[in-house]
């Protein structure tokens, strides 16, 4: 096999046609996950709720779970994204799990529907929670290294750290949210981790990036 690697072919009209069909279905699930349990939308909702032909839909997804997973690993993609913008400059990994913590939380508060979608999507499909967690145990692995972290197991420590994540947004969109909430459940999680209270504190009062 060749190791030349090839440009990639400019798409054509139709798959760009088709490709925005798809997100345009995508977002429409989104908004129907925004108000509705994973279990209660259909497929034909989706078609509706996006303006295009009930029998089009299945050009593009056979089944809701489908349609769920591709909401799911878009919503990935933008957490990734996010997370890798927060992350420039900043070396400490205590320090980037606490800005992620943070920005997740003060986006629920912002844009309360997104929060809802994520908040069923990342309990229903996995694509987005392992997405998460990869970055998460960067983060983790970072911190560990630098001596503030101390955990017995890495898997129970990401996991209390993205349910912490996803309890503070549904805390903030709920209205049961405090007074710099996301500051204090990001110390909370540190010092869950091992990180002196102290340190916890700090680290969780840092300036957020941008």
């Amino acid at each position: 096999m060749s190791n030349t690697a090839q440009p990639d072919a400019p798409l054509t009209r139709g798959h760009k046609k088709r490709e925005r069909t798809r997100q345009s279905l995508i977002e429409a699930a989104l908004r129907l996950l925004a108000r509705k349990e994973v279990g209660e939308v259909a497929l034909l909702e989706v078609a509706s709720e996006a303006e295009v032909a009930s029998g089009t839909i299945y050009n593009y997804f056979r089944t809701r779970d489908e349609v769920i997973e591709a909401v799911g690993i878009a919503l990935a993609d933008k957490f990734s994204e996010t997370i890798s913008a927060l992350s420039i400059g900043v070396n400490s990994g205590a320090l980037r799990l606490a800005i992620g913590v943070r920005m997740f939380i003060r986006r629920a508060a912002a844009d309360p529907t997104w929060a809802s979608a994520v908040i069923r999507v990342v309990h229903f499909d996995q694509a987005i929670r392992s997405k998460i967690a990869n970055f998460v145990l960067v983060d983790l692995r970072g911190g560990a290294e630098e001596g503030v972290f101390s955990y017995p197991d890495e898997n129970i420590a990401r996991d209390l750290v993205v349910s912490c994540v996803v309890g503070g947004m549904r805390a903030v969109i709920e209205g049961r949210g405090t007074q710099e909430h996301d500051s204090q459940v990001a110390e909370m999680v540190l010092k869950a981790l091992g990180t002196t209270p102290a340190r916890a504190r700090k680290l969780a009062q840092q300036p957020l990036p941008g």
